[in-house]
């Protein structure tokens, strides 16, 4: 069955997703939403950013900060990818 929530457009054309549907689809501040435009109206979805495991997420977000290459990106997310896939599967 197909919950119906609500929400309001402010003067400024943002709308706020609610808790629930934010915590299901691990939407975090920040995080970027894709639109689409359908023939029953705009559907909103995670970015595939968004659906990033956060453990992972955080692995890119510290190496923002502490301006990591991207070969120490990529073997630390493959290390961590093993273990998040290991916990949730």
């Amino acid at each position: 069955m197909e919950k119906v929530l609500f929400g309001k457009v402010t003067k400024a054309g943002t709308i706020t997703i609610p808790k629930k549907l934010r915590i299901k689809y691990h939407i975090k501040i920040g995080d970027v939403v894709r639109y689409s435009d359908t023939n029953d109206g705009i559907k909103i979805m995670p970015s595939e950013t968004s659906i990033v495991p956060p453990k992972i997420k955080a692995i890119w977000e510290e190496a923002d900060n502490k301006k990591i290459s991207i070969k120490e990106i990529v073997e630390t997310v493959k290390k961590e990818r093993k273990k998040v896939y290991d916990e949730e599967y």
